[in-house]
């Protein structure tokens, strides 16, 4: 199993050279790890998930470690894994792994790239090599037919933003390098913020206002916006009319759990996209109001 090691931090996740080879007893703190897993058919190897990890709902009843900035270090030991599946610096879970040798694998995905390698690197893992060729076919056949359905219609100007909901300022946007905005290119959009050095970055409202996106989209998975809430969120952006989103009332507000999550459905996320960029109908979900 190769590790997503860009971190320069050590692992022995390799799966091929570790006694006991294929991993049985699995935590998983990437929720998109847990997914991918369970995607593969190997649901029964994990031992323990993220207190985030909603889907599926096949891991209801598999015990919930935390979350990377507050795992339960003793559960976590009590479940007796042996692989860890993290996402990003996490010192205290690093060094735990380390003293009782237990294996680390980092999924350390930002693009669809690496989505697709850390789908094979998890099968590899877990012993599902087949499955993991057919998600990742299955993936990209799926994000291609989004394409293709777009075609050559024009580009859309998008802001997608993951903000919180009590005020409009300090917004936090994408940039190239992220899944997400690859996500708004195969969808038929262009992102209005591209052209960031940061993969995620924070844009003020003037930044905003000057790059005049068509469509304003606003990412707030697992949120409960009722109608009081929505018009709450609506009315901080009227004071922004000269913006052509603002304007035409094509501002929208997704709460689908999978939205930001980089698993195999990503494919439900770009049709998800691309059907609020083009104004094809309404998500279930899609909670905008015109």
């Amino acid at each position: 199993m190769a590790t997503a090691d860009e971190r320069g931090r050590q692992s022995n996740a390799n799966s091929t050279d570790t006694p006991g080879g294929v991993a049985t007893r699995v935590v998983a703190l990437a929720p998109n790890a847990a997914e991918i897993i369970c995607g593969l058919g190997a649901c029964d190897r994990l031992i323990g998930v993220s207190s985030y990890c909603t889907y599926p709902l096949e891991l209801a009843g598999v015990p919930k470690i935390g979350g990377l900035r507050d795992p339960d270090l003793e559960l976590i030991l009590t479940l007796r894994p042996d692989l860890l599946i993290l996402r990003g610096k996490t010192p205290a879970l690093e060094q735990m792994a380390a003293a009782h040798h237990i294996r680390i694998y980092d999924d350390g995905v930002e693009t669809l790239g690496d989505l697709y390698r850390t789908v094979h690197d998890l099968g590899s893992g877990v012993g599902r090599i087949a499955e993991a060729a057919a998600m990742v076919a299955d993936i990209q056949r799926s994000l291609n037919a989004v394409a293709v359905r777009i075609g050559t219609r024009p580009r859309v100007r998008v802001l997608l933003t993951m903000r919180s909901p009590t005020a409009l300022e300090h917004v936090l946007s994408v940039g190239r390098g992220t899944f997400i905005h690859e996500l708004i290119e195969i969808a038929g959009g262009q992102n209005v913020f591209d052209d960031q050095a940061t993969r995620y970055p924070t844009v003020s409202i003037e930044e905003i206002v000057g790059r005049n996106p068509a469509v304003i989209i606003e990412a707030m998975s697992g949120r409960d916006l009722d109608d009081a809430k929505r018009r709450e969120l609506l009315d901080q952006w009227q004071r922004l009319d000269s913006i052509d989103a603002v304007r035409n009332g094509r501002i929208h507000f997704l709460t689908d759990d999978f939205l930001l999550i980089p698993s195999q459905r990503v494919a439900q996320s770009a049709e998800l996209l691309a059907r609020v960029i083009h104004g094809d109908g309404e998500s279930p979900t899609d909670e905008s109001v015109r």
